[in-house]
């Protein structure tokens, strides 16, 4: 499934991939535009015409007349796609993945269907890390992917059977329940700390927030994830961004395939800690600062 809202010149990107894989069942939502803005407008439209599939291919579209905003377009996006597939790969407008993205998410699709403990198979490694050093790992004995707490989410395949009661109320987590949650998976205090306030805020704002509820459903469900030791998705929306701990958050993607599975299931905490540190802990605290700043804007720059 493939989520849209208004960018033209990276959906056209995309679709250029989409094109050489040629899937044979495709599902696209589309955000609609902002009410009274006429530019938007156009270009919400003019990004649904640049998929136009010239392949064997059933196209199936959900195309949202009202804005809705990134957080609450997946969910329904994700409801709609669940309603039809029993399992499938998930990827935006703003991302840019290589072709072995793929097959990867078909192969663990497979692999792991019936280990429900397996919640989601991301494609996002945030290490450096080139196609020889990942080459090397192998060579000695490692594998291609590893099993991680958190839910990456720039391209990525699940099932229904384990997304079909998500949702982003919170209302039946009170405070001592988030903490126990947390800490089944974050054994030290500021680990534990960082998550159960960004949740409590999050609960307390009763605001959709994509990037952290979707960790709290996978541990409110005692799940794991996958992620790989190569990055296979460029996200391209951080092009251009002026702050750098967010500029740093777009990587190369790389081939992957063939797969080399991990012998055990075991959650790699030593990559849990690299992700804590330099990606939730610095650059989605920008992330996360900027959200807050669209739910509670400055009553001054309201007034200007």
């Amino acid at each position: 499934m493939l989520v849209l809202y208004n960018r033209i010149e990276v959906t056209h990107n995309l679709f250029q991939i989409l094109q050489t894989i040629q899937p044979t069942q495709l599902y696209v939502a589309g955000d609609g535009c902002k009410a009274g803005n006429t530019l938007d407008r156009t270009h919400v439209y003019q990004t649904r015409a640049v998929i136009q599939p010239a392949w064997p291919c059933q196209m199936h579209t959900l195309w949202q007349e009202e804005h809705l905003g990134k957080s609450k377009m997946i969910l329904k996006a994700m409801q709609w796609f669940f309603e039809n597939e029993e399992e499938g790969i998930i990827l935006f407008e703003d991302t840019l993945p290589t072709y072995d993205f793929f097959p990867y998410c078909e192969e663990l699709l497979r692999q792991y269907r019936n280990d429900e403990q397996v919640f989601s198979i991301g494609s996002t490694y945030l290490r450096h890390r080139s196609r020889q050093k990942y080459k090397k790992r192998l060579r000695r004995g490692g594998s291609s992917y590893f099993f991680s707490s958190y839910a990456t989410s720039w391209g990525f395949a699940t099932w229904r059977n384990r997304w079909q009661d998500f949702t982003y109320s919170m209302a039946q987590y009170d405070n001592e329940k988030i903490a126990g949650i947390v800490a089944n998976y974050m054994k030290k205090p500021r680990h534990r700390s960082y998550w159960t306030s960004r949740f409590n805020i999050i609960k307390k704002s009763n605001a959709p927030y994509w990037d952290y509820q979707i960790n709290l459903h996978v541990w409110a469900h005692n799940g794991i994830c996958i992620q790989p030791y190569l990055n296979l998705v460029t996200n391209v929306g951080f092009k251009g961004n002026e702050k750098r701990r967010i500029r740093h958050l777009r990587k190369n993607a790389y081939p992957i395939m063939p797969l080399t599975h991990p012998k055990e299931k075991e959650i790699n905490h030593k990559e849990d800690r690299f992700m804590f540190r330099h990606i939730y802990k610095r650059a989605y605290f920008y992330l996360f600062r900027d959200w807050l700043k669209d739910i509670f804007p400055n009553k001054k720059e309201e007034e200007k």
